[in-house]
């Protein structure tokens, strides 16, 4: 499960918010951080989420992904296309012979094939994947309202 904090800077009427979050690792550890930070603001990164906690602009709140989501996400994201790629050169070099063409054109050719068909399914597991809600982060609850919204409702 992954669960990161931020602070509302927007919501609308449909049940979106974006949430504002401060990123840890990413930047940290990249050699080209400081780079990176003189260009735009590397330290934040801005997400659309669920706002099933009926949050406010403003709020500090926890947002949450599925672990097992995220990984299956890249696994089909990066291993589909790569794994395409690899069975179609091996076929093209395999074919080569049978199609009287030489084994490097047929490999090229077969793997570019394979690339583009895994990219293909990549797409449709995606567009499956992001129909049934599965990969949209999600506030969980509210960790700290903001201040002005606590004295409006002391007022009323």
């Amino acid at each position: 499960m992954s669960q990161e904090m931020g602070r509302i800077t927007t919501t609308s009427e449909d049940g979106w918010a974006t949430v504002v979050t401060q990123r840890k690792d990413a930047c940290h550890s990249c050699e080209a951080s400081q780079f990176c930070n003189a260009l735009t603001n590397c330290n934040t990164l801005e997400t659309k989420a669920l706002n099933k906690a009926g949050s406010a602009v403003g709020d500090q709140v926890t947002i949450h992904l599925s672990s097992h989501m995220v990984l299956k996400a890249a696994f089909v994201l990066y291993l589909i296309p790569a794994l395409g790629l690899l069975m179609g050169a091996v076929a093209g070099s395999g074919l080569s012979k049978r199609l009287a063409i030489g084994e490097t054109g047929a490999a090229l050719f077969f793997g570019l094939a394979g690339l583009i068909l895994g990219f293909m399914i990549t797409a449709m597991i995606s567009k499956r994947m992001a129909a049934g809600n599965r990969l949209i982060p999600e506030i969980t609850h509210i960790v700290k309202t903001h201040e002005k919204q606590k004295i409006h409702t002391h007022r009323r």
